[in-house]
């Protein structure tokens, strides 16, 4: 099987033994009658899911049928496959969770039937296409699929790459009544996109930042029977890898769910019990574990959360953490070598802000508070915005640098050719950073841009092996002081080419570049975990802003005009204007 954490586009599973195989290609066969079954499952709207005991009646779930007496082993997978993507609805759930799958295991022979673990990840295969099931031996039946996405046993979600296919084999014997059953099969379960987006749903798990003031997100995708628990267990079992080393959960090591279960009644009380041992000992910690799972199961039906552990309730409100991507603000521009904002559908210069004639000036940026304010002055120097009372002071020179980004702790971001493998961090007294990242080595920073909880930051860039777009965690030391970048996560796989990146919310980028067919740059929405949208193109589009929602979101031609989103295309809203940016 592919590594849980980041499958690569177009790779193949580590394939166990064939009786280990057979079990995934058995799962395309189940998408495939599930997609027959479930061809107007809703996939947008909203959704009463992940409520433990409570009655959803507008989701439509695929259902598993028994073997066919007498069946082929291509009509045995074709069934397992159904059977398999059935095992996640609420129709089939037992008074013993590990009997979900029931049906799907009556396709299996022996130690296979036990040893076969539906929940190790999911393959989802694209609408447009369908499984292959073929007949490659007397007792062997593969299945080849166009692969949309993979999600690892946590839910951690990769979309796949535009090429991406997997072969899945099931190996096949004869029981004592000369019935085909499966020995042979790979753990996990393929599912349609209709079928998947009707069986999971995102989750926002949120944890804390370094400095403990911030909630940081990290989106999981989860089956929608028992959603508050896979939610509770996955921040009890703390941040993926790559975010770690920046953020951590509030919730003590150790802590087990008691029972292993989150119940969620009529009334949207959420209540975890948690083992002895589950809770902080220091009441500031219990208050920001009280906070971090109410943020976290914000989840539909899910009003308030009461937690207890050992029976013992926690009794504590949640602390006051900011959260979200929005800074406020206005969107701001350089117009006729003025530094502008718009107001009420035009735009007027920045109040406070001096001319800024004879600095050549370039991509400005701003923290929240517009307090800190930067721009490029030509190509090769950081300087920052004068104003009436302080004239612009140099930060930083250094050839080519990228747009910079600022974070809530004061730190202006940029990047150099000169400066391989590492990002470049300076503060508003000229103090350099250097911020190296492995995974930067050998490749040229197109763009980067800070996430307002300042503890992940997007970077476009270019290598060997093309364009990519990458989120990673910043660590810190004690003072603020960024010191190093997490490993790297990866997004939008199915770009072909970025050259500026955004954050439009606190889970979704904005990055401009190509992707299919499209010849010219697009707006597109990159969700962390999700599926890349485009928005409509416009012919010469150089620049992006973005920062309010997929409501407000901004693009800038060639020619120097600004558009923003209208509806399902664009409306102008100023000439001359270039470099947009909202705060961060």
């Amino acid at each position: 099987m592919t590594a849980p954490s980041r499958p690569r586009p177009g790779s193949t599973v580590p394939r166990r033994p064939a009786s280990h195989r057979a079990g995934v290609a058995a799962l395309l066969a189940v998408v495939l009658a599930a997609l027959s079954a479930c061809v107007g499952i809703p996939t947008s709207g909203p959704v009463g899911v992940g409520v433990e005991g409570v009655s959803d009646q507008g989701v439509v779930e695929p259902l598993g049928d028994p073997p066919p007496q007498d069946g082929a082993p291509e009509d045995i997978v074709r069934g397992f496959l159904g059977a398999s993507a059935a095992g996640f609805s609420r129709a089939s759930a037992s008074a013993d969770a590990t009997d979900d799958f029931r049906n799907a295991r009556e396709y299996l022979s022996g130690e296979t039937r036990r040893s076969w673990s539906p929940r190790d990840r999911v393959v989802v295969y694209a609408t447009a296409s369908s499984p292959d099931i073929e007949l490659v031996g007397e007792s062997q039946v593969q299945v080849d699929v166009r692969v949309a996405a993979r999600v690892d046993a946590d839910g951690r979600y990769a979309q796949a790459g535009p090429d991406a296919k997997e072969s899945l084999t099931f190996d096949l014997v004869q029981d004592s009544e000369g019935q085909w059953r499966i020995s042979g099969l790979e753990d996990g379960v393929v599912l349609s996109e209709p079928n998947f987006e009707a069986i999971y749903r995102s989750a926002t798990l949120y944890f804390l930042s370094q400095d403990e003031q911030f909630l940081v997100p990290e989106t999981r995708w989860f089956p929608v029977r028992n959603l508050a628990t896979s939610i509770v267990r996955a921040i009890i079992a703390g941040p993926s890898g790559w975010l770690r080393d920046a953020a951590r959960s509030a919730v003590p090591e150790g802590a087990v769910l008691q029972p292993d279960a989150v119940s969620v009644d009529a009334d949207g009380v959420a209540t975890v019990s948690l083992g002895a041992g589950g809770l902080p000992t220091e009441p500031e910690e219990r208050a920001r574990m009280q906070a971090q799972l109410e943020a976290s199961l914000r989840i539909a039906r899910v009003r308030t959360v009461e937690v207890s552990a050992g029976g013992v309730a926690m009794d504590t409100e949640a602390a006051e953490l900011e959260r979200g991507q929005d800074w406020g603000g206005a969107l701001e521009a350089l117009q006729d070598g003025t530094l502008v904002q718009m107001s009420a559908g035009e735009l007027e210069p920045v109040e406070g802000v001096a001319p800024l004639a004879g600095l050549d000036a370039r991509d400005p940026a701003r923290d929240g508070s517009g307090d800190l304010r930067v721009m490029l002055s030509g190509p090769d120097r950081l300087v920052t915005v004068p104003t009436a009372a302080a004239a612009s002071v140099g930060l930083l020179q250094a050839p080519a640098l990228v747009a910079p980004s600022v974070d809530r702790l004061g730190w202006v971001w940029t990047a150099s050719p000169s400066a391989s493998g590492q990002l470049l961090a300076v503060d508003d007294r000229g103090t350099v950073v250097d911020v190296a990242a492995e995974w930067l080595q050998d490749r040229a920073v197109r763009s980067v841009r800070v996430a307002r909880d300042a503890t992940r930051v997007a970077v476009v860039s270019s290598g060997s092996d093309g364009v990519r777009v990458d989120v990673a965690s910043v660590v810190r030391d004690d003072s603020g002081t960024p010191q190093v970048l997490g490993e790297a996560s990866r997004t939008g796989v199915t770009l072909t080419d970025a050259t500026r990146v955004v954050w439009v919310d606190e889970s979704t980028l904005g990055v401009l570049g190509r992707s299919g067919s499209t010849t010219t740059a697009v707006y597109h929405l990159v969700p962390l975990a999700g599926e890349v949208q485009t928005r409509p193109a416009l012919a010469d589009a150089v620049d992006i802003a973005g920062g309010k929602g997929d409501s407000a979101l901004y693009l800038a031609t060639a020619e120097g005009e600004l558009f923003a989103r209208a509806g399902s295309s664009w409306a102008s809203v100023g000439t001359d204007v270039r470099d947009p940016s909202f705060a961060g």
